[in-house]
């Protein structure tokens, strides 16, 4: 609802819309998923991995953070899972920028 701000010009408020919660568990496919896999080395800086996953998978800088320090002091993580074609792409974009990624089925 609009209402008139401190120097008497219109405002609006304007709320985010709640996001869902999910449980991937409670998904159904058609198709079995798998996981990419990002591994650790001594290579590639924090910023390239996290540029990356925003790239790659769409993920949001603060979730592409906590999977590359994951990655980084457990030597591998599960950055994303996606039904077998688009995790395949997304190994093929990682390993174009010469960060090291692998598929497992989930």
């Amino acid at each position: 609802m609009p209402f008139l701000g401190h120097d008497g010009g219109v405002s609006q408020t304007v709320e985010a819309p709640a996001q869902p919660t999910l449980n991937p568990e409670s998904l159904s496919f058609d198709e079995p998923l798998w996981a990419v896999i990002v591994w650790n080395d001594d290579v590639n800086t924090f910023e390239h991995v996290i540029r990356a996953m925003v790239e790659i998978l769409g993920h949001t800088v603060d979730r592409a953070e906590q999977l590359t320090i994951k990655v980084h002091q457990e030597g591998r993580s599960i950055v994303a899972v996606r039904p077998k074609e688009e995790a395949q792409v997304a190994v093929h974009k990682f390993l174009e920028r010469r960060i090291q990624a692998s598929l497992e089925q989930t």
